[in-house]
């Protein structure tokens, strides 16, 4: 899962982002809102702010200034090249490198997205393209460069009956039937109260009701609120994360500038009353 934010004993586990202590100031500032309003955009310019709410725009960067653009192809999310050597020790690097996450500046409670996306296909990079609440609920779809065959699906929750977070513990592997990582692909979470489904190119791959998701004698079903996030991050760091991103990245030869690209995204609201 990309998580964000406060959690960051979770992101330690799980994942490695950019900009993690930017997310909380930024989910402060924004309004949640549950109605699920139709939304499309293929991400013109003005259509990204950066960490100002004044403009109306309907996405916020959360990374820094430079690390994203828009263009022709969407929004273009850009990973880089750490500055200074960069060591591998333990099967990590003691460096990251710099990417891109890009939020939506609205929520809604259920909905079905599209996002049309082009993966970064080196070892170590993963592509993210999820649904994220600020209860931190996830529904995630996930890239990773190192599995080029194949992308990922997951969902988060928390719950206080848990000992520990529970990390990875709902995610699954889809192969994909033409193409790869690189190529770009629809991929869809269509989410209300009594099931997700995550598809691709039009064709259903996954479906996850709150009964898949018991643990500790508990759901851990995705409930609350949530907002369009969209990213590019270096999972060579923790060992856990690194193992599971197919990393390390091996800068020597890794182009030094990555890009991913989102070139779309639509909300449809066929669960609003």
């Amino acid at each position: 899962m990309f998580v964000l934010g406060a959690i960051v004993a979770l992101a330690a586990c799980a994942r490695a982002v950019t900009a993690i202590a930017h997310e909380r100031v930024a989910h402060n500032r924004l309004a949640s809102t549950p109605t699920c309003t139709p939304f499309n955009s293929t991400f013109p310019k003005g259509s990204v702010d950066f960490r100002q709410t004044s403009t109306g725009a309907p996405f916020i960067a959360i990374s820094p200034n430079g690390s994203w653009d828009v263009g022709s192809n969407g929004l273009e999310l850009f990973m880089s090249k750490p500055e200074g050597p960069v060591t591998t020790s333990d099967g990590v690097n003691s460096q990251l490198g710099n990417g891109a996450t890009v939020n939506s500046t609205f929520t809604f409670l259920y909905g079905k997205v599209t996002y049309v996306v082009t993966g970064v296909n080196t070892p170590g990079i993963v592509t993210a393209a999820i649904l994220i609440g600020d209860s931190h609920d996830e529904l995630d779809i996930e890239l990773l460069g190192g599995d080029p065959n194949n992308w990922q699906t997951n969902v988060f929750a928390t719950n206080p009956a848990d000992p520990a977070p529970l990390v990875g513990a709902f995610g699954d592997t889809q192969p994909y039937q033409a193409g790869d990582v690189k190529d770009t692909h629809n991929y869809t979470i269509d989410w209300n109260e009594e099931r997700v489904i995550w598809s691709v190119d039009g064709q259903q791959v996954r479906t996850l009701g709150p009964n898949d998701t018991m643990k500790n004698g508990v759901t851990h079903y995705p409930a609350s609120p949530v907002r369009l996030q969209m990213g590019v991050w270096d999972g060579s760091s923790p060992q856990g994360t690194c193992e599971w991103a197919k990393g390390p990245v091996e800068w020597t030869t890794a182009p030094s500038l990555m890009t991913a690209y989102i070139n779309s995204v639509s909300v449809e609201c066929p669960y609003t009353a």
